[in-house]
């Protein structure tokens, strides 16, 4: 492997986050939980999903928040580099005012499941049994709940919202495009990061496009797969397998046949889309732009791009997955200030 295939073949892996056990404490990790807070079971037709509801002291019934963790055998915290963002934001609304309920993904932590054959069509399905679910708790406004979303989460929230009560999305570095480009833009840019020449960034480009093309063409994700190795076989054989772990399977089949607009085109009530200026992996100038189109029709739907940081929401110079970890920030303080105001307002808490 030449360094350049190396290291690209790192920042693959770091582009796909992955839960860590027992991370070390981050500076806005919340020192203290001074309110309610309980380990809840969330029952499914052939498993459960495990996770926590945190709700504020005093009073209920509280306005209500379900968070959808990003790609990756993710737990409720969202762990990522030995960040825990789900549970500084699950921090954060309490104090605010504001319930939550964020939950291990299916096959993941204390949930049941297999992850392994999971789509995003499955982790929507889930997303939805969970709002139904937090619904039926007495001490959430079940006419209150909102749907928040990163990364994927941010694809998966509004096909979840479809045909329920969803008061309010938040959508965190969410696709405004379709997932055949939002991965070869992240492609191009880690490559591009990692030093790659101007012919190798169009030998993964091609290679991926055949890749989407195979998929859309097959039935299952089994028959795409002869078509995907043929894709990437002139590929250095990391990143081969690589997009093999990716796309030759169930989530790769799925993923090619999700359009976020038309979703979102459809949810009725306020959408706030967030982005970093520095992400690599959700490109905010294209997908900003992609959502912006549908503000001209949706009047409630706001776009804001964040100068300065990454894909985490973390101030960063160059965006790049790897320098997740050794930032010490989990999530800039204004973003989490601009989520609270925009749920605020949703709930009439003003």
């Amino acid at each position: 492997m030449t360094p350049f295939t190396r290291r690209l073949f790192l920042s693959l892996l770091a582009a796909l986050p992955t839960a860590c056990a027992a991370p070390a404490r981050r500076p806005q990790d919340p020192a203290t939980r001074p309110y309610p807070h309980r380990t809840v079971t969330i029952p499914r037709a052939t498993s459960a999903l495990a996770g926590e509801i945190v709700s504020p002291t005093g009073m209920g019934p509280f306005p209500a928040v379900l968070l959808l963790s990003g790609s990756g055998p993710q737990d409720r915290d969202e762990t990522v580099a030995g960040h825990r963002p789900f549970l500084l934001l699950s921090d954060a609304f309490a104090r605010a005012g504001i319930a939550s309920l964020r939950y291990d993904k299916r096959g993941v932590g204390s949930s049941a499941g297999d992850f392994a054959t999971a789509t995003i069509t499955d982790f929507a399905r889930d997303g939805g049994v969970a709002f139904d679910w937090l619904a039926t708790q007495p001490e959430i406004d079940s006419d209150r709940i909102a749907l928040l979303g990163h990364s994927e989460g941010g694809l998966t929230a509004p096909l979840a919202a479809r045909g329920r009560n969803v008061a309010a999305l938040v959508l965190m570095a969410g696709p405004g495009l379709p997932m055949e480009r939002i991965i070869r833009r992240q492609t191009e840019v880690i490559a591009q990061q990692s030093g790659a020449s101007a012919t190798e960034i169009i030998q993964f480009d091609h290679a991926l496009a055949e890749i989407f093309e195979v998929l859309r063409h097959a039935p299952d994700a089994v028959q795409a797969k002869p078509g995907i190795e043929a894709a990437v076989a002139d590929l250095p054989r990391q990143v081969r397998r690589n997009f093999m772990d990716m796309l030759a399977t169930p989530w790769g089949h799925d993923a090619v046949r999700h359009d976020p607009r038309t979703v979102l085109e459809a949810f009725p009530g306020p959408v706030l889309a967030l982005f970093g200026a520095k992400d690599v992996q959700v490109d905010a100038i294209a997908n900003a732009a992609a959502l912006r189109a549908l503000v001209q029709r949706h009047p409630a739907f706001q776009v804001q791009i964040y100068p300065g940081l990454n894909h985490l929401f973390q101030p960063s110079d160059t965006g790049s997955p790897q320098d997740y970890a050794r930032i010490e920030t989990t999530m800039a303080p204004e973003v989490i200030t601009a989520i609270i105001h925009f749920l605020r307002q949703a709930f009439s808490l003003f």
